[in-house]
């Protein structure tokens, strides 16, 4: 389903910046590791009582994480999709309490629009507490709230990004 983004897809985060400098990574991408992130699913599934949507799991295991319209120097913020285990970490705090929380402005949020709307934070925009949701019921996708849905699924979203990077902000 996600074939279209499969070349964006690298093994290593090393490349990253120079085919950014190069104009060469539209999008940058790392598979999943599921021997090591199949538990945080897992744990996500079971702490949050949902399924992950089909579509999004899909997107994990065909593409993986990393960056939207990386190359793209005029867009308005950065998209970074989560790994899962960054995923764990926005719904719940880290368990070092003397680490850095990297998730604090956007944790609350996220949960509200769990639980009021039943989203799932899958991508940040920008800065602050600018989160992109994939709908868990719908598959639909959302810009901050169930009150702007931004795409019908997920391979909509990254089509109409493709043509048009921060399409749904103008």
């Amino acid at each position: 389903m996600f074939e279209k983004w499969s070349r964006y897809v690298h093994t290593d985060w090393s490349a990253f910046r120079s085919g950014v400098q190069s104009g060469i990574a539209r999008h940058y991408f790392v598979p999943v590791d599921f021997s090591k992130e199949g538990q945080n699913i897992l744990d996500i599934e079971d702490e949050l009582s949902i399924a992950f949507p089909k579509d999004f799991m899909e997107f994990y295991r065909e593409t993986g994480f990393g960056f939207l319209c990386a190359d793209d120097s005029g867009k308005k913020g950065h998209y970074r999709v989560f790994a899962p285990g960054e995923l764990l970490d926005l719904y719940f705090e880290p368990e070092d309490e003397d680490g850095e929380d990297l998730y604090i402005t956007f944790r609350m949020r996220a949960w509200e629009n769990l639980e009021e709307n039943h989203l799932l934070a899958f991508c940040t925009f920008g800065d602050e507490d600018s989160l992109i949701y994939v709908g868990v019921n719908d598959g639909a996708v959302y810009y901050l709230s169930a009150a702007r849905k931004i795409a019908e699924s997920l391979y909509d979203f990254l089509a109409l990004l493709d043509e048009e990077a921060d399409y749904f902000i103008k």
